[in-house]
């Protein structure tokens, strides 16, 4: 069966979207399958979008094929591949449609960890764990990452964790800037030393991530984004210190350069306006 790896903040934007791009990116070669990165956020997802894709194949097919025979089955059948070899399962991006989609993949766990000959490991973008089905998919998964940015009031919320977190030992990743120390940080939060991860942020790549930049494969590997998000893979997927990290297969392009899908300027003048605006 399939590995469940859940990233998820107590607070705001915190980053968990480019960390679970990056944690793909950064994969360790172990001759498994490509994880693949779900996006779960039941506020609604911003991938679809982001990347040109289609989010009636993602986690609306998934969750409708749920509770139907052979459903473990389903999940290669909704990923879609991002330029850069990057595959992603996208949420829909309003939360009327996604929030009862993570509920109903939530009740059917299945359809994430495959049947007994499934392989891989699946990067489960949970966005803000305010949600009742969000939190219950943090507590079903294998490993639960919590992204926090560097502040102190950001490292505030993860001090005061709410009972719902009672007796899971999360992995901490502090994306961008930070001022404390992983042995400041573990003391202040009562956590293990090992268990917090410091990722420096590198503009270019994140901006990659978040569909506004490119980046070469080669520029990936000498990132010191990739570096740490490696470490962290290599940690999450138990892999050997000597195996090499996966990569960027060629470069990634992603909407930053491209025009918006005709399909969502139909309908709304706003788009419309912003995409004519994008264009000067």
């Amino acid at each position: 069966m399939r590995q469940i790896v859940a990233l998820g903040s107590l607070k705001g934007a915190a980053g968990a979207s480019t960390l679970a791009l990056a944690l793909a990116a950064a994969w360790p070669l172990g001759g498994a399958a490509a994880p693949v990165v779900v996006e779960a956020d039941a506020s609604g997802g911003d991938l679809a979008v982001r990347f040109g894709l289609s989010d009636m194949a993602g986690l609306l097919a998934l969750a409708a094929g749920a509770r139907q025979p052979g459903a473990e089955r389903d999940l290669e059948s909704c990923t879609q591949e991002v330029a850069g070899g990057l595959r992603v399962v996208v949420a829909p991006s309003g939360t009327d449609q996604a929030l009862p989609s993570v509920a109903e993949v939530a009740a059917c766990l299945p359809v994430l960890r495959g049947d007994a000959g499934s392989e891989g490991t699946v990067l489960l973008d949970l966005g803000h764990l305010g949600a009742a089905p969000s939190r219950e998919l943090a507590r079903a998964a294998d490993r639960l990452v919590l992204v926090a940015r560097g502040s102190a009031d950001a490292l505030a919320h993860v001090a005061a964790r709410p009972e719902w977190l009672e007796g899971i030992r999360p992995e901490l990743a502090v994306v961008g800037k930070c001022r404390y120390s992983e042995s400041d940080i573990a003391q202040a939060l009562e956590m293990e030393r090992d268990r917090i991860h410091l990722l420096p942020w590198d503009v270019r790549a994140a901006e990659a991530f978040a569909g506004t930049a490119r980046v070469t494969e080669g520029r990936w590997r000498r990132s010191p984004l990739a570096r740490a998000a490696f470490i962290l893979a290599r940690r999450l997927a138990g892999a050997d210190a000597g195996v090499a990290r996966g990569g960027l297969c060629g470069e990634l392009a992603q909407l930053g350069s491209r025009a918006l899908p005709s399909q969502l300027l139909g309908g709304s003048a706003a788009l419309r306006s912003l995409e004519k605006g994008g264009a000067q």
